[in-house]
C-alpha cells in the first residue's frame, strides 16, 4: 500500500469519527432535552460506528504493513 494510499484512508477515518460523533452529539442533545431517539437515529448512529471501526480496521492494518516494508 502507498502512502497516498494510506493518506486517503486516514482521511477517511477521519470524516467517518467526524460522522459519528456528530450522530452521537444529536442523540445526547435529544436525551438532554428528555425526547428519545428515533429508530432511524439509532441506525444511523451505529451504521457511523460501524464504518467508524471498520476503517479504523484496515488503517491500522495499512500501518502495520507499511511499518513492516521499511523495517
Amino acid at each position: 500500500m502507498t502512502r497516498i494510499d494510506i493518506d486517503e484512508l486516514r482521511a477517511r477515518y477521519e470524516a467517518a469519527f467526524e460522522a459519528f460523533r456528530l450522530h452521537t452529539v444529536k442523540l445526547l442533545e435529544r436525551s438532554k432535552g428528555g425526547q428519545q431517539p428515533t429508530p432511524q437515529e439509532l441506525a444511523a448512529e451505529t451504521e457511523a460506528l460501524y464504518e467508524l471501526t471498520r476503517l479504523r480496521r484496515d488503517l491500522l492494518e495499512a500501518l502495520a504493513g507499511a511499518w513492516q516494508v521499511g523495517r
